[in-house]
């Protein structure tokens, strides 16, 4: 005879699915701000410099410094083309 298994709490699994749905609810009100693609790699590098692994934050910010950094070129080359 087969006996029921009573479980108490969540899995691992759960938890994390709970935890993922918390972080798009953030990013959706994020987005709700209407920001631009500035804003989100600025909120992106702020949130990283908050993390606990420095290798992470690192990787992050180095990320973003560059996406900045296209993006200025980019912005600066379209100045030229419009004048």
């Amino acid at each position: 005879m087969k006996q029921d298994v009573k479980r108490y709490g969540r899995t691992l699994e759960e938890k994390r699915i709970e935890k993922t749905i918390q972080c798009r609810q953030i990013v959706s009100e994020i987005l709700n701000f209407g920001v631009d693609e500035f804003q989100k790699v600025k909120i992106i590098q702020l949130l990283s410099m908050e993390m606990e692994n420095r290798d992470f934050m690192l990787k992050i910010t180095e990320s973003c410094k560059m996406f900045e950094e296209s993006s200025e070129e980019e912005s600066s080359k379209n100045k030229l083309l419009t004048i």
